[in-house]
């Protein structure tokens, strides 16, 4: 499953800020980046926004890194993320702190071929930001910060792209969020010619984004957040799924 969005940074349960060293002496230590994060990124050249969303986790005193589930996606459009598809997708994403100051490297693959995104920037509680370059020409400024827990209920709808229905199927989901940013959970779903339920075996929460699969039903669903508790979403049934197979669609869900 490949997709594009750049909106968001940094997935993992933690915190970000400055440690001081006990002590008279009151040396300033390295600020500790740790959690869920979601980034965005704005070109000054005319080329958009992507939205990055990762889990971070220190590496020591000094670097920290990402999990090898973050997603890129170019306009925080769910449909355009890529990079949450280990091993065969892979994004790296890695980085140094000293005190407050902090420098990132995201290594990624978009449609003019590999892209390597050096970010440089400041600490300031729970958010990161500064400007960046990339090998590809372009340069920006772009902000992180911490997202919380993904627990709880989501109500919305969604609408297949190729076969839209004049009432689009609506969503009620009970979704848990667990050790290792891992997600579970099953919705009640009405007015769908495909499904009444679906089970989530399988989920992970990447910054403030997140991923359902239902094996079973080989259905998955990416959501990206748009706003205070509204995600925009996008689903993708699998080839050889036993119903509505290689349907796609959107929507919107809200975090009740």
């Amino acid at each position: 499953m490949k997709r594009i969005l750049l909106v968001c940074f940094f997935l993992s349960a933690g915190c970000s800020g400055v440690k001081n060293a006990g002590g008279t002496g009151g040396n300033v230590q390295n600020a500790v980046i740790s959690g869920p994060y979601s980034a965005v990124a704005t070109s000054n050249k005319g080329n958009g926004v992507i939205n990055v969303y990762a889990n971070l986790a220190m590496q020591g005193s000094s670097s920290f890194s990402a999990s090898p589930n973050t997603l890129v996606c170019p306009g925080n459009t769910p449909a355009n993320c890529t990079g949450d598809n280990p091993p065969a997708t892979t994004y790296t994403l890695t980085g140094t702190v000293n005190g407050n100051n902090l420098q990132i490297t995201l290594v990624f693959t978009n449609q003019s071929g590999t892209d390597t995104v050096t970010l440089t920037g400041t600490v300031s509680g729970t958010t990161l930001s500064g400007t960046y370059t990339d090998s590809q020409g372009d340069a920006g400024t772009w902000t992180a910060t911490q997202s919380g827990s993904l627990t709880g209920t989501y109500n919305g709808s969604v609408n297949s792209t190729p076969n839209p229905l004049q009432t689009a199927p609506t969503i009620s989901a009970q979704i848990a969020e667990g050790q290792n940013s891992t997600l579970t959970g099953s919705a009640a779903v009405t007015n769908s010619p495909c499904y009444v339920t679906l089970d989530f075996s399988q989920g992970m929460a990447i910054g403030g984004a997140f991923t359902l699969t239902d094996t079973t039903k080989d259905v998955t669903i990416v959501g990206l957040p748009v706003g205070s508790n509204t995600y925009s979403a996008y689903y993708q049934v699998g080839s050889s799924a036993i119903a509505c197979a290689g349907d796609f669609g959107t929507g919107t869900f809200t975090l009740q």
